[in-house]
C-alpha cells in the first residue's frame, strides 16, 4: 500500500477514522499498515478520539443489532466495501454514530461514579461474526479482537486493566515497567509488561499462546480465598490451555499458526472434522453440520480462508467422501460412501 492510499492532511477526521476501520478490518492489513495508523493516532489526540467515538458506535450498533432502523445503518457501515471507498464507509459510519452516539455517551455517564475520572471508566469494544477490529489503546498498545469478541478496558495510574468478556483477541503490550499489562478471561489473570499474546475464551476453558517476551498466568483472586494462587510462566512459543475439566497444560506450538486468523486463515492439523467445523462456524452465520456420525473419523489438514464455508465444504468434498448440501444457511455434510 503507498502512503498516497492514505487520507492527506485535508481528510475530515471522522473521514480518516472510517479508513483506518475498514483498513484494520480487512484481512491484509500489513503490520507497515498499523504502525501507520499507531502514528496517525500519536500525531493529533483528535485522530484517536474520533477512531474510539466510530468504535464505540459500532459496539453500540451491535448491541442494537436486532432493531429495524439499526440494522440498515450497520449494514451500510459495515459491508465489505472496495479498497478505494473509505469516503463512503466515512458517510455510513457518521450515520452510525449519529444515530447512536446520545444512547453510547449516556451509558458511559451511568457508569462512572461521582467525581470518577473519565481515564479511569471502563470502555468496551466488540466485533460481530466474522468480523475484526484492531484497537489501539492510549499507551500504544494495540488489541486485535477475532471474531465475535468483546473487551472491556479499564485504564488508571497503576494498572492497564483489560477483560476478555467472549471470544478472542491477540494484545501486542507497549512497555510500561511501572504499569503491568494484565488480561482477566475465564478466572485467569494474564500479566504482562511488554510482549505479544493471544488469549481466546471458549466457555469457560481459556487458551494463552505467548508470541514473544513473557507473560505470568494466575487464577484470579475470589473474595475469600486464603491460598496463594498457582502462577504458571511461558515462554516464547507455549500455550497454555485451562480447562474447567482437566489441569491446566503447556504444550509447545507453532506461533504462526495459532495466530494466522489475524490474517483471516484458520490452520488445522490432524484436527478432528468436528472440531474443525466448529472453528469454521465462529466466522459466519452460514452454518456447517455434521449430519452423520462416520463424520467423526475424519481428520482435516490445511489453511482454509476464515468465513468462506462452501470453500471449505467444496474442499472436503473433494478429499473425502463426503456430500455437501446447502439449506438456506445451512451446509448439511453426510457421508458419500462408507470410508
Amino acid at each position: 500500500m503507498r502512503d498516497t492510499d492514505f487520507p492527506d492532511p485535508e481528510t475530515p477526521i471522522q473521514e480518516a477514522a472510517a479508513f483506518w476501520d475498514a483498513r484494520l478490518r480487512s484481512p491484509d492489513c500489513t503490520d507497515a499498515e498499523r504502525a501507520y495508523f499507531r502514528a496517525w493516532c500519536a500525531e493529533d489526540e483528535r485522530h484517536r478520539a474520533a477512531y474510539d467515538a466510530l468504535q464505540a458506535a459500532l459496539d453500540a450498533l451491535q448491541a442494537a443489532r436486532h432493531q429495524p432502523e439499526i440494522r440498515a445503518l450497520r449494514d451500510a457501515a459495515l459491508a465489505p466495501r472496495p479498497r478505494k471507498s473509505w469516503r463512503f464507509a466515512g458517510i455510513a459510519a457518521a450515520l452510525a454514530i449519529a444515530a447512536v452516539a446520545t444512547p453510547v455517551a449516556w451509558m458511559t455517564l451511568q457508569d462512572r461514579g461521582a467525581g470518577e475520572q473519565v481515564a479511569d471508566a471502563p470502555v468496551y469494544y466488540a466485533t460481530a461474526v466474522g468480523q475484526q477490529s484492531g484497537i489501539t489503546l492510549e499507551d500504544g498498545s494495540v488489541i486485535t479482537l477475532n471474531t465475535d469478541s468483546r473487551v472491556r478496558v479499564t485504564y488508571d495510574a497503576s494498572q492497564r486493566h483489560i477483560a476478555l468478556l467472549r471470544g478472542q483477541a491477540l494484545f501486542e503490550v507497549a512497555k510500561e515497567p511501572n504499569r503491568p499489562f494484565v488480561v482477566d478471561a475465564g478466572g485467569k489473570r494474564v500479566v504482562a509488561l511488554g510482549t505479544t499474546f493471544d488469549v481466546r475464551l471458549n466457555g469457560k476453558d481459556v487458551e494463552v499462546t505467548l508470541v514473544e517476551g513473557r507473560v505470568e498466568i494466575a487464577e484470579q483472586t475470589g473474595a475469600g480465598r486464603k491460598d496463594a494462587p498457582q502462577r504458571v510462566r511461558l515462554e516464547m512459543g507455549q500455550r497454555l490451555v485451562s480447562s474447567t475439566r482437566e489441569e491446566p497444560t503447556v504444550s509447545e506450538i507453532d506461533t504462526s499458526k495459532a495466530t494466522s486468523w489475524r490474517d483471516g486463515f484458520v490452520t488445522f492439523e490432524e484436527t478432528p472434522l468436528i472440531d474443525a467445523i466448529a472453528e469454521m462456524n465462529r466466522y459466519s452465520t452460514v452454518r456447517i453440520v455434521a449430519a452423520d456420525s462416520a463424520l467423526m473419523q475424519l481428520k482435516v489438514n490445511g489453511v482454509f480462508r476464515s468465513g468462506q464455508q462452501a470453500r471449505f465444504a467444496e474442499a472436503l468434498e473433494e478429499y473425502f467422501p463426503v456430500e455437501a448440501h446447502r439449506d438456506g444457511n445451512l451446509i448439511v455434510l453426510k457421508m458419500s460412501q462408507p470410508i
